[in-house]
């Protein structure tokens, strides 16, 4: 009974992938995808955003472990002294630790929030360029639909015939020369703007 209820189930497995999941008009439906990964890896101005990114983020991470540092030598020289020292003496230091302890909490909270704005500055910028690509490959190659294609994504099989991420990162490259600060951090204030705006 199990057996035959398997076999069942696959033949009804096999009809159902048969069937076209969508129906093609007469002069079908034209697709086509970008590599996500690639498109980020081989265009040249997303790699120079990651790299100043990480380069922020690098120096953020070099300035909180300095002051980690300089606090846990703090309290630990509090703790060796604070025998020494009067309950007066011993109720001030503890508050000038907790002072700067807060302080260090702050400023990696705001690190954080940081390297997040300028992150989503990066995601919007790539969007933004892409959608520019996007609206010209689609008139040019008469497209329906571009999907994106990522290893371990939602499609599990993509026909090589149809990958437009060269021609994209090619478009793109040569599309966008090498950007000014201005242009930089242009972008990284309105994400800010909008986001204090919200």
């Amino acid at each position: 009974m199990k057996k035959f209820f398997l076999a069942m189930a696959s033949i009804a497995l096999l009809a159902s992938c048969q069937q076209p999941a969508v129906e093609n008009t007469d002069k079908g439906i034209r697709l086509a995808y970008v590599r996500i990964d690639s498109l980020q890896s081989q265009y040249n101005y997303f790699q120079e955003l990651v790299l100043e990114l990480q380069a922020e983020e690098a120096e953020i991470v070099t300035e909180l472990q300095r002051r980690q540092q300089s606090l846990q030598e703090n309290i630990e020289l509090y703790q060796q002294e604070a025998p020494k020292m009067t309950a007066r003496q011993r109720e001030v230091n503890e508050a000038d630790l907790r002072r700067v302890q807060q302080q260090y909490m702050a400023m990696e909270q705001g690190a954080q929030e940081r390297l997040m704005v300028k992150q989503n500055a990066l995601t919007t910028q790539m969007r933004e360029d892409m959608n520019g690509a996007i609206d010209v490959l689609k008139d040019e190659l008469n497209l329906d639909f571009i999907l994106l294609y990522e290893e371990g994504g939602q499609i599990i099989f993509a026909n090589t015939e149809y990958d437009i991420t060269e021609r994209m990162v090619t478009m793109l490259n040569e599309n966008r020369d090498t950007p000014t600060e201005e242009e930089t951090t242009e972008v990284v204030e309105e994400t800010v703007d909008s986001a204090s705006a919200e």
